[in-house]
């Protein structure tokens, strides 16, 4: 079977495609994201020392991203696959686009589920401990000052003094 540069072009364009659309999913945890509904609301602050830091993998739950990266895969692949060949093997070609595209936008959200985070063990100036889980940004140190931001809700956040 001969692939055109077109095609080739194509399939190249959609993986492109299918992996920032569902990367674009990805919840962002990092003691600098916030929400909207976080904006313009007051913060308690509190001081501690970080005592240890390891790192931790978060992992989103349900799979929506895998659906949706299916979802995208399959139909992106059915429709390059019905460029190739004529007939039964265009039927043929446009079946197992899609599935390989379903195949692959699946893998591609199912990565996307996935990220590195740290906990974050603080001790409070007033002696007490606690343990925070956030993304990977700020990267905190053991022994380094920060601040525990802790919102009306009771999220917290650790972020350097």
């Amino acid at each position: 079977m001969h692939v055109s540069r077109w095609t080739a072009f194509v399939v190249g364009a959609f993986m492109a495609f299918t992996l920032s659309a569902v990367s674009g999913c990805a919840p962002r945890v990092g003691g600098n994201d916030y929400s909207v509904g976080q904006t313009r609301s007051a913060q308690t602050i509190y001081h501690a020392t970080v005592t240890s830091v390891h790192q931790v993998a978060i992992n989103s739950s349900g799979n929506t991203r895998q659906l949706a990266g299916g979802a995208i895969g399959s139909v992106a692949g059915g429709v390059i696959g019905s460029t190739m060949g004529h007939g039964s093997g265009r039927t043929l070609a446009t079946l197992g686009g899609a599935l390989l595209g379903g195949l692959l936008g699946a893998g591609a959200g199912d990565a996307t589920a996935h990220q590195t985070g740290q906990e974050i063990t603080v001790k409070y100036d007033d002696g007490s401990e606690e343990s925070i889980v956030q993304g990977m940004d700020p990267i905190v140190y053991t022994g380094q000052r920060v601040r525990v931001l802790v919102d009306a809700n009771g999220t917290r956040r650790v972020v350097p003094e």
